[in-house]
């Protein structure tokens, strides 16, 4: 019963706080609150994690993402590297294989230009022999009245175009002049003979009158 009637009524009444008090018509009760079943419980709350654990964490992901790009950029530069060496040792060794070629070549060539000009020697020296051959018979004709003697000298020349230099020619045929008189003038007289040489085997034949 409530002695003082200016004094509220027993009951239920809100703190400044926000809470719920009991109130016995003459003082404030230490009662749990309506609908509570534990007056010292109190809410689960999340709590933010302390500013440093964040920090520290960010500098973690931080030096994560930094050392994830550190090693992405050496990869690369390895890789580019290795490229750059692959490239090089490959343009080394086309040169070195051009080199090869062009020494390879110039071997060829200058064996060629041996074998050449060793092949004109001995198509001079057999025109020689041809003109020594074509004298004899000359001198022979001669000697035996055929034709007027003595035979003086003998030259073979090429006839159709033909030259010892064309390496190409397989065969030859000379105009051979046995001269047996010197006209004084520069001129000589004598007589015509021919040769064909086939120069595969070196053997020529060769003949009294124009081929």
């Amino acid at each position: 019963m409530n002695d003082n009637p200016q004094s509220p009524a027993p009951g239920w009444y809100p703190t400044p706080e926000g809470e719920q008090r009991f109130w016995d018509g003459s003082k404030w009760l230490s009662l749990p609150a309506p609908g509570s079943t534990d007056s010292t419980a109190k809410k689960p709350s999340w709590r933010r994690p302390p500013r440093r654990v964040v920090v520290i964490a960010a500098a973690v992901l931080l030096v994560l993402a930094i050392g994830g790009t550190t090693l992405k950029i050496a990869n690369d530069s390895r890789v580019e590297s290795e490229l750059q060496a692959s490239q090089q040792a490959a343009q080394l060794a086309a040169e070195e294989a051009a080199k090869v070629e062009a020494e390879r070549v110039a071997t060829v060539a200058a064996e060629k230009d041996a074998a050449d000009s060793a092949e004109r020697v001995r198509r001079l020296l057999a025109v020689s022999g041809i003109e020594s051959s074509v004298q004899t018979m000359a001198q022979g004709h001669a000697d035996k009245g055929t034709i007027n003697g003595p035979i003086i000298s003998v030259t073979c020349s090429p006839v159709g175009g033909g030259s010892t230099d064309d390496l190409t020619a397989s065969t030859t045929v000379f105009e051979c002049f046995a001269a047996n008189k010197d006209n004084g003038d520069g001129t000589m007289s004598g007589y015509k003979y021919n040769s064909t040489m086939n120069w595969d085997t070196g053997r020529y034949t060769y003949g009294f009158g124009a081929p």
